[in-house]
Order: structure tokens, then C-alpha cells, then sequence
């Protein structure tokens, strides 16, 4: 009885430090969680194979689809971008042959995304396409000790950001617009935000 005891003592705590060494992992890495990688999917009407790994948006019926790269999470582990010059409608789906999106939101010129997703028309060709969330910062290139700093929106708010915010606690962006643009319409910082580590 007694080893029994010490065994299930000895597979408690071997199971509590498995778990606790698998959430710091999933915490350190930035990833997706599997429900917000789930929500991603279904909003951006993002498809993927059993193994997760293959991923698709478009039509795949007429093999008018494009390959789609899941990203990290934005409040930890964000891809940044910048819209460009003038305004750009975030679309509901990828824009495909004869296919009609909903413009979900008009995302102000050079507002601060995070990439979620990116589209190609395959392995080693350019985006075409990125699913983007917009962040509620602003930023200015070398206004402190020549980096780039983050700073809020500023004023007076455009109207599709009014209700974008950051939540620390649950370390999530919420009421942020989302959606399909064209890669051509913004800067992706491939290397990370400019001046930020």
C-alpha cells in the first residue's frame, strides 16, 4: 500500500511539472492558442488539413485558392505592419476570381497592424494577401535616442478605432478591426517593429 502511495505521489508531481513546463512553453513561444487559432480560422475563412500544417483560403473546389500562413499571437508575440499612404478597406475573405467580400472596416493610412495571417499563391512566391488586426498605437520613427516608439492613437481617435483597445490582464487586443488586405497596401516588418526588441 505504501509504495502505491509513494507511486502516485511520484506520477502527481512528475504530472504537475509536465504541466507547468508545457504552459511556460506555450506561454514563451508566442503561439496561437488553439481556441484563438480556431476563431482566426473561422473569421478569415482560413482552411487546414488534420495535421493543422497545410492551410488555405479561397475556393479549393476551382483551385482558385491561395497557401495561408498562420502567425503568433499579437499581444505577444506580434507581426507588425503599417497600412500605407491612404486608407484601406479590410475585407471579409481573400478577393478571388468573381468573388464579392464584404468590406468589414476602413483602416486608416498608416495605422499600425498586427499580421495574423498571410496569403501566396505558393511556397516561395510573395504575399498576395495578410489578415491584419489594427493595434490602438501610433508610433514615430526617432523620437527618443533614434528608436521608434509606441504611443497611443492619437487625437482626436478615427471612428473604426474608437473601440480598439488593449487588455493587460487578459493580454489580448478587443473591438480591434480585422481583415483581408492586399500585401501592396501596407509595410510588413518582417524583422519586427523598427526600434523595439
Amino acid at each position: 500500500m505504501k509504495q502505491i502511495n509513494s507511486l502516485t505521489r511520484v506520477l502527481a508531481f512528475f504530472l504537475s511539472t509536465l504541466a507547468m513546463l508545457a504552459a511556460s512553453v506555450h506561454a514563451e513561444d508566442g503561439d496561437l492558442s488553439p481556441q484563438d487559432r480556431a476563431a482566426l480560422m473561422k473569421k478569415a475563412f482560413i482552411n487546414c488539413d488534420s495535421t493543422g500544417q497545410e492551410c488555405t483560403a479561397g475556393d479549393l473546389s476551382t483551385g482558385d485558392f491561395y497557401d495561408v500562413t498562420i502567425y503568433g499571437d499579437c499581444f505577444t508575440n506580434a507581426y507588425y505592419g503599417r497600412i500605407s499612404n491612404k486608407t484601406v478597406g479590410a475585407r471579409k475573405t481573400v478577393a478571388t476570381t468573381g468573388s464579392h467580400t464584404t468590406v468589414l472596416a476602413e483602416l486608416p493610412a498608416n495605422q499600425l497592424v498586427c499580421i495574423l495571417a498571410t496569403a501566396s499563391s505558393g511556397p516561395g512566391t510573395g504575399d498576395v494577401e495578410q489578415y491584419v488586426m489594427a493595434l490602438p498605437w501610433d508610433y514615430k520613427l526617432k523620437c527618443r535616442d533614434g528608436e521608434v516608439c509606441r504611443l497611443p492613437l492619437p487625437k482626436p481617435t478615427p471612428k473604426v478605432m474608437v473601440t480598439c483597445k488593449a487588455d493587460h490582464q487578459a493580454q489580448r487586443y478587443i473591438g480591434c478591426p480585422q481583415g483581408w488586405i492586399f500585401a501592396r497596401e501596407m509595410e510588413a516588418y518582417s524583422m519586427g517593429l523598427p526600434g523595439q526588441e
